[in-house]
């Protein structure tokens, strides 16, 4: 049996601690939850005496909210952090500064009333758990001792009866308590929500003193883009909209382009074949190349394009040797990047450009109205394909 995967999940609510514990720790998805912290400056403690391999973390909490807590993670060492918050939408400010601060992926709490629900959510969160774990590097990393989960958290997760396999109510029932601690900040009043609400001075950590103010985090700013995490497809169609991914290693972003430029759509895969997973393949499309171009086209039909898939242009970016493939062993990104080749090949559509390979990773958007696919890299100046 492959080694479990450590994960550290840093919430302020006691109930969501518990839920994503008992369910995130299904001997199906082997993660091990090594600990849970109740805020930012917790959870930069515990990353001190804990073996992690993975954080999943909320944004808004009390103390150190979770964009402070990822500026500070990332300063001390590069552990992948996956934020799951009601705030991270893909076209809200909050995500792009998280992102940008150094998280590798993001995914929203699901509301009470969601179709999708929770047991979607938390498949999706496996999905990026594991990913975030692969693209990151975390064979390499040098590991901790050990602590045991109860020893590490004290009373941070209550003992709770809460439902083995938890489902969301549909329309007219009543959630659960449970439920409802995940989707609580739905309910909000969108204006000036606070990250540390009526906190004595004696009672914040002194951390706070070189942490950006409150008013940083800009929750309800919708942004004129659409931001991707790994595995995930977006099409764009209003004029100057962006469409951006971040961190590409191994993953390539695949670019699609319409004759004028009207509409663009991108795809941010991860593996070159879904029979390695068909389940992961219906949960995230965009993961494998095979699902993920489909998928693209189909949204840019959904979207109006009508012309030939033949008229459509391609251009592709990333499919770097990382550090989670030692040695090239594996040859991930080589494989991603021929299988998407190939698929493109047989479906007619001609590739552009492309800035594919080498060992550094990329941040790319694209922009209706242009044809330009902007590529950026914390080793190297910006450049455009």
């Amino acid at each position: 049996m492959a080694e479990k995967i450590r994960v550290l999940l840093v919430d302020d609510s006691p109930l969501v601690r518990d839920l994503l514990t008992k369910s995130l720790s299904a001997p199906e998805h082997e993660l091990e939850i090594v600990g849970a912290a109740i805020n930012g400056q917790d959870a930069l403690d515990k990353l001190q005496s804990l073996a992690v391999d993975v954080v999943v973390t909320d944004m808004e909490m009390p103390v150190m909210n979770g964009l402070d807590f990822i500026k500070a993670a990332m300063a001390r060492e590069s552990v992948p952090i996956v934020v799951l918050s009601s705030w991270a939408q893909n076209d809200k400010s909050i995500t792009l500064q998280a992102l940008e601060a150094g998280a590798v992926d993001f995914i929203p709490k699901p509301s009470a009333m969601s179709p999708q629900g929770f047991q979607d959510t938390l498949a999706r969160l496996v999905v990026k758990i594991r990913a975030a774990y692969r693209i990151s590097g975390g064979e390499a990393r040098p590991t901790r001792q050990k602590s045991s989960l109860g020893a590490a958290q004290g009373n941070s997760i209550p003992k709770m009866e809460l439902p083995a396999k938890p489902t969301l109510p549909f329309p007219n029932q009543v959630p659960s308590q449970a439920e409802s601690a995940f989707s609580s900040q739905q309910g909000r009043p969108v204006t000036a929500p606070s990250i540390a609400p009526n906190i004595a001075p004696s009672n914040v950590s002194s951390s706070l003193s070189n942490s950006l103010p409150t008013s940083s985090l800009n929750y309800e700013e919708r942004i004129p883009q659409l931001i991707l995490g790994v595995g995930e497809f977006g099409v764009a169609h209003e004029y100057g909209k962006i469409v951006k991914t971040f961190a590409l290693g191994s993953c390539v972003a695949v670019c699609l382009f319409t004759p004028t430029q009207d509409i663009v759509g991108m795809a941010h895969v991860a593996l070159a074949n879904s029979e390695t997973s068909r389940e992961k393949a219906k949960t995230l499309p965009g993961y494998f190349a095979d699902t993920a171009i489909p998928a693209l086209i189909n949204e840019m039909r959904a979207k109006g394009y009508r012309k030939p898939m033949s008229q459509l242009t391609a251009k592709l970016a990333g499919g770097a040797q990382t550090g989670a493939d030692a040695g090239n062993y594996f040859k991930i990104g080589e494989k991603n990047i021929a299988a998407i080749k190939q698929l493109l090949q047989a479906l007619g559509i001609s590739i552009a450009s492309e800035d594919t390979g080498q060992t550094f990773s990329r941040t790319v958007f694209i922009q209706v109205g242009s044809k330009a696919v902007h590529v950026s890299s914390p080793e190297k100046k910006p450049w455009i394909l």
